[in-house]
């Protein structure tokens, strides 16, 4: 009985806010999901994929950079990038089919709050289940992903 009060209060909290309930769920997606190419760290492996340490806070300041963060999850990203002087040309897989709006967003605001210092309290808006399924709703590919990133990267 206590064990299910105590699963009722965290599936309260993260309900209320996907940024901070669902930080948990973003820890563990995290460490299930991205650590062996992105390490435990964030910090990236040479040639294999880009560090996520301090790089994503400027995606948040529009609905398209939000956008972005949520579509590299649902379609994954193919091809060349470059990052931090780094040159990657790989494959980051989709986690759409197996992965709710929900666990994309808290996989998403664990990266930012853990390795780009976003809070609730900060200024700016973490991603959202709702961002995530208006990121879905078109349908991304993985090809319009890193289309998107050169968009989002070049000046207007």
């Amino acid at each position: 009985m206590r064990s299910a009060a105590w699963l009722l209060l965290w599936a309260l909290g993260a309900s209320i806010s996907p940024a901070i309930g669902a930080n948990d769920i973003g820890q563990k997606l995290f460490k299930e999901r991205c650590v062996l190419c992105h390490q435990e760290d964030a910090h990236g492996a040479a040639g294999v994929a880009p560090s996520l340490v301090g790089t994503l806070v400027p995606y948040l300041a529009s609905a398209e950079g939000k956008r972005y963060l949520a579509q590299i999850l649902i379609s994954g990203m193919i091809g060349p990038i470059d990052t931090e002087g780094h040159k990657f040309n790989g494959m980051m897989p989709s986690f759409r089919a197996d992965l709710s709006d929900t666990e994309i967003a808290a996989v998403i605001n664990y990266v930012l709050g853990s390795f780009d210092g976003v809070s609730d309290a900060g200024a700016t808006t973490p991603v959202a289940p709702e961002d995530v399924a208006a990121a879905s709703a078109s349908n991304p590919i993985a090809t319009g992903t890193r289309t998107l990133r050169q968009a989002l990267k070049s000046p207007p």
